[in-house]
């Protein structure tokens, strides 16, 4: 797989409403969740929630409309690209809730009603986030959409790749989009996931807290000598059970083994990684796991999850630009607040900012049902 270009980002996260703030704020100190508390239930949901800063209802359906097409423009702009490139421009999405908040409204004031033909999930369909996009920029081109747990986005990324190499686009734009809804806060919580804070690779981590955001990435076929390049990676679904990857890392091992073939890179040559670090007990387990057997000496480890919340099926997109964002400006980001590390994981995350050089770095991606993505990210400058 050859590498393409990063020409431009957007972003909005619990960190800030553009990819700026949102670096300043991981820079220096990151974010922290709000407990949230969603009442209508047998038993009440309550866990912590990192929104983004809008001032909106947190349910309002309307909210993708607001936000999702100032964080494409944003991408676009940075590309500077031609109107004629723009109306062509494919649209790749990676999400996991798509038009949940929308079914769960619709279906809300159908029971208000009293209609009949009121029924859960009215919409199921994965276009309407890339219809927003296309029509926020004035695209006609193709759209494609990724549905596949928390490797949603990063698969949307991969599957643009692929479209630039085999010569079918010269740009294509890449969105992680996840807003909050009932379903997903509710899902979670029946498993018994979600914790008040998250706590990635700790001793005491006892769950993930979820977080809202939008991201997106405009690629283009000819890295040139562009300061970032997305070189390649691989991706794999692990079926040792329905919902967890293997927790000996042979499945982690295997998908980050061929992302560093494809894209020639040694595990030695490796600066830095940005692990996926949910802070879910089995999680983390198969992460160290994979990792301790891929790197004779492991190269330092950022976490994200614990300033932005897991944005499940957005984090491929988001967490790159959050992640491309701190490289640029020199420094792989940390976490200050890691507490009392897991003698069993044999790893632990940055506690402070170090010096982030020329070089190729890793980024993790595993998902609910044994999705695993892993990218390999260049910066040249």
């Amino acid at each position: 797989m050859a590498g393409v270009a990063i020409r431009g980002v957007g972003l909005s996260s619990a960190l800030g409403l553009d990819a700026q703030s949102c670096t300043d704020a991981l820079l220096t100190g990151g974010g922290k969740p709000e407990l949230l508390s969603v009442e209508g239930f047998a038993e009440p949901v309550q866990a912590g929630y990192f929104r983004i800063p809008d001032g909106g209802e947190l349910f309002d359906p309307e909210r993708f409309a607001r936000l999702l097409p100032a964080v494409v423009r944003t991408a676009v702009a940075g590309a500077r690209l031609s109107a004629a490139e723009t109306r062509a421009l494919p649209v790749f999405v990676g999400s996991s809730c798509f038009s949940v908040g929308r079914s769960e409204s619709d279906y809300a004031a159908a029971l208000a009603a009293g209609s009949s033909s009121a029924y859960p999930m009215p919409h199921c369909g994965y276009d309407g986030l890339a219809d927003l996009a296309r029509r926020a920029i004035g695209s006609a081109g193709e759209s494609f959409s990724y549905n596949t747990a928390c490797t949603s986005s990063a698969n949307a990324l991969l599957g643009a790749m692929r479209a630039l190499n085999f010569g079918r686009h010269r740009y294509a734009l890449v969105i992680g989009a996840e807003l909050a809804n009932r379903t997903t806060l509710c899902g979670f919580s029946g498993l018994q996931l979600l914790a008040e804070h998250a706590r990635p690779f700790e001793a005491e981590r006892d769950g993930i807290v979820l977080g809202e955001a939008i991201g997106a990435v405009l690629l283009a076929s000819e890295p040139g000598a562009d300061e970032f390049c997305l070189l390649g990676g691989a991706d794999n679904c692990d079926t040792h059970s329905i919902t967890t990857t293997n927790p000996e890392g042979e499945s982690v091992l295997a998908a980050s083994r061929e992302a560093l073939r494809c894209t020639g890179v040694d595990a030695g040559d490796v600066c830095g990684i940005k692990a996926h670090g949910t802070a879910s007990p089995s999680s983390d387990l198969a992460e160290a796991a994979g990792l301790r057997k891929l790197f004779a000496a492991l190269p330092p480890l950022s976490v994200l999850k614990p300033h932005i919340g897991h944005t499940l099926g957005a984090s491929g997109v988001v967490e790159l630009v959050l992640y491309a964002s701190a490289l640029r400006r020199g420094l792989m980001p940390a976490w200050a607040g890691f507490g009392k590390p897991d003698p069993e994981l044999g790893i632990s995350p940055l506690t402070r900012p170090v010096p982030a050089p020329a070089g190729y770095y890793l980024l993790n991606h595993f998902g609910f049902g044994g999705n695993n993505a892993v990218l390999v990210l260049e910066k040249r400058a």
